[in-house]
């Protein structure tokens, strides 16, 4: 399914999470806003959309390209990225928080080129515990201001 030049808030929401054609969705210049998506499951290829004041709890980003995209003040408590590429995407203030479980974000076999985080913070389950990201290339990248972040890149 083909997604182009939508806003998707409160008063007009996104597609039911659980139909099978979000999975595999191409998005383009599409905003969201304001949106509480949890369990979000997003397989497909976004390009230059705006995501702002969203929530994804345990959203599962698997194997997506995600290019040209802002995220600004986004919580994504337990949310995982394996095996996707974020191309020039930017995390303005976004906060990867721990879920109810105590878990935390996981980050694994990605590719990030070229993205900015500015005054982002990444919560992990005890203080100066490792974060849970691992095998992911980090080309490029740059960070401001950010707590939690430390060594990554």
């Amino acid at each position: 399914m083909l997604i182009e030049d939508e806003l998707f808030n409160e008063d007009n929401p996104p597609p039911p999470l659980d139909d099978r054609a979000w999975r595999d969705c191409v998005l383009r210049r599409t905003t969201f806003d304001a949106l509480d998506l949890e369990g979000l499951s997003f397989d497909g290829i976004m390009e230059s959309c705006v995501l702002t004041s969203s929530e994804f709890y345990w959203g599962f980003f698997n194997c997506a390209l995600v290019a040209r995209t802002r995220f600004e003040a986004c919580r994504f408590p337990g949310s995982s990225f394996r095996g996707c590429t974020f191309v020039d995407c930017e995390f303005v203030d976004c906060r990867f928080d721990l879920d109810n479980l105590g878990s935390d974000c996981t980050i694994d076999d990605c590719v990030m080129a070229g993205c900015r985080f500015v005054g982002c913070t990444w919560t992990t389950k005890e203080k100066d515990a490792p974060r849970d990201i691992t095998r992911t290339r980090w080309l490029g990248c740059t960070q401001e201001r950010c707590e939690g972040f430390d060594g990554i890149f």
